[in-house]
């Protein structure tokens, strides 16, 4: 049975072992039920009672767990007030945010930081050479197919207001291309200079005229890279050329695209990649991501490369051995990345170096992310508006808890509702009243105002507990007052440290000592867990309880039972006197 829910299962009359219905006084005409009720609510009353006794436990555990969850909340609230770097914020200026920026946290120290960022923290890069096939000018416009399927296109070049048609062909070669350009450039009444680099592979074209290309047929103008190109005046010279290399390959196709045959494999520091002809550009990408640590892969679409980083920065290595020809792993160029540097100067004249492989520089508690080379200075300096602002939330958090305990003290239970219109809050309300334990845990936080913490009280902080005049009614409620002035008066005389000092320190520190006391007050199986957990004092009174309830109520079923045997008999008796009386009446009636 479950015990600690037998309260709701008072109602003997509806337990399964009552009798379903029951008829009365059918012979003797008196209202059994009625008389039986009457019997039964008499015979109740220690069940009542004890059920009362329940309700009441029940209500006084449930407003100690409201109480135990307040008070965690107030040391959680405690544990971020007293850090250090919480009570004592610092502010770090720089004179120049395009080289740093900086964050200080309460270690550094006030002052101004001149900072010489001399060398940039940089990721070891592995560049691929060109991937696939050599391109040269000899090659036909069909054998451009590495992105794009060539198709025989018209361009019409426009220039001096004048239109000339070009007309591309897939066996045109790069060479017949350049000569179709140029040709249209002189049928228009202009020149031009058509080049082909077959180093970077662009096609390069530059007039003295304005010029554009319109693609009315085919995607030549998308095979040269032309068709995102800007048109770009230098001193009299316009100029437009491929936006990357037209050799670059879609990473659909294969790796015998590429010019690569049959399988096998390569590493990469040592791990090793396998490879084969049918895998795509795209597989072979994701399959280096996947496999070697540290690095990444990804393909150069404007320069047709692969591209190898380190993750990390710093000099770490990429070494690979062993990559297939039409990669470019096999011809290409490693850079070693490098570890940032930076010297630090103190006021003092202190010179510190500092290095960092990701642009990120510490100093005791200053903390500096470098963008550019360059000198700078960092100027410290700690915020006392904001330790101030700090203490009079602490101030206005310890008069909330406090208020709370103080009410759960004095107040009234509800008496002007119905238990079924009350809130949860109303049907706690009052079972805590002038309870001891409760007044134990106020009396010991009020306590804590009086302490001294490192030799300092919290009068000297411009911290008031109202003792005095008419502040009687804040010192018997434990609130207490900030005065500003005096707490600014207290930092600028023992330094910003002091107030960190004072609450913060370990063991001493005044938010310290009230955060532990908390501590053993709320933490699992703590003090007020052994009163109101689920193996508290109460709940183990809860379950006495229940369990004598339980017997009552077997106790009053059978003696309602008993009654209703009893009354049953009578009433039988009854009617066979009754039955017996109208024989005789019918007898004497006859003579």
């Amino acid at each position: 049975m479950d015990y600690s829910s037998i309260a709701n299962n008072i109602n003997y009359r509806y337990t399964s072992n009552a009798p379903m219905f029951q008829f009365g006084g059918l012979s003797s005409g008196l209202d059994t039920a009625s008389i039986i009720d009457k019997i039964m609510e008499v015979e109740s009353q220690p069940l009542n009672r004890l059920n009362e006794k329940f309700k009441t436990l029940d209500y006084q555990q449930q407003a100690y767990n409201r109480v135990s969850e307040h008070l965690r909340d107030f040391m959680d609230y405690l544990t971020d007030f007293k850090l250090q770097s919480n009570l004592v914020p610092k502010s770090a200026a720089v004179s120049d945010s395009t080289i740093v920026s900086a964050t200080a946290s309460a270690t550094i120290l006030d002052g101004t930081y001149s900072v010489n960022i001399d060398k940039l923290a940089s990721r070891s890069i592995f560049n691929g050479g060109k991937v696939g096939v050599d391109i040269t000018a000899t090659d036909t416009y069909a054998n451009l197919d590495h992105k794009y399927t060539p198709q025989d296109s018209t361009v019409v070049l426009t220039v001096n207001g004048t239109d000339v048609n070009i007309d591309i062909i897939a066996t045109d070669t790069i060479n017949d291309i350049v000569t179709k350009i140029s040709n249209a450039f002189t049928s228009a009444g202009s020149s031009a200079t058509v080049t082909f680099d077959d180093t970077e592979n662009k096609l390069i074209i530059q007039s003295s005229d304005v010029f554009s290309f319109t693609q009315t047929s085919g995607n030549f103008l998308n095979v040269f890279r032309l068709d995102d190109a800007n048109l770009v005046n230098n001193s009299g010279t316009y100029t437009l050329q491929s936006t990357g290399d037209i050799g670059t390959y879609s990473t659909s196709k294969t790796l015998a695209d590429l010019g690569v045959t049959g399988s096998g494999s390569f590493t990469i520091n040592n791990t090793s990649v396998t490879y084969a002809d049918t895998d795509t550009l795209s597989d072979l990408i994701s399959r280096i991501n996947s496999t070697v640590n540290g690095v990444t892969a990804s393909y150069d679409e404007y320069n047709n490369k692969i591209i190898i980083s380190a993750d990390d920065m710093g000099d770490v290595l990429i070494n690979i051995s062993g990559a297939p020809s039409g990669l470019g792993l096999d011809t290409g160029t490693f850079i070693l990345g490098e570890v940032g540097h930076a010297t630090l100067t103190t006021d003092s004249g202190l010179v510190y170096n500092l290095y960092s492989d990701n642009n990120v520089f510490s100093y005791n508690g200053l903390e500096f992310t470098a963008y550019n080379t360059g000198n700078v200075t960092i100027s410290v300096n700690t915020d006392t508006d904001s330790i101030v602002e700090k203490v009079k939330e602490f101030v206005d958090k310890w008069n909330e808890t406090m208020d709370f305990l103080y009410t759960k003290l004095t107040e009234d239970k509800v008496t002007n509702k119905d238990e079924s219109e009350m809130s949860d809050d109303e049907k706690i309300q009052g079972y805590l009243k002038n309870d001891q334990y409760l007044r134990k845990i106020f009396d010991k936080m009020r306590s804590y105002l009086y302490n001294s913490y490192g030799e300092h009280y919290l009068w000297e902080l411009g911290i008031s507990s109202g003792d005095s005049g008419s502040g009687f009614e804040n010192t018997m409620k434990g609130h207490i007052e900030l005065d500003e002035d005096k707490l600014r008066d207290y930092i600028s005389k023992n330094g910003v440290d002091s107030v960190w000092e004072f609450f913060g320190t370990s063991e001493t520190g005044f938010a310290e000592q009230v955060k532990d006391y908390l501590y053993e007050l709320t933490k699992f199986n703590g003090e007020i867990d052994q009163v109101a957990g689920i193996s508290g004092r109460i709940e183990r009174e809860k379950r006495v309880l229940a369990k004598q309830m339980a017997n009552w109520i077997e106790i009053l079923q059978k003696k309602e039972q008993d009654l209703w045997k009893k009354f049953s008999a009578m009433e039988e008796a009854l009617a066979r006197l009754n039955a017996q009386g109208m024989y005789i009446a019918q007898a004497l009636s006859k003579k």
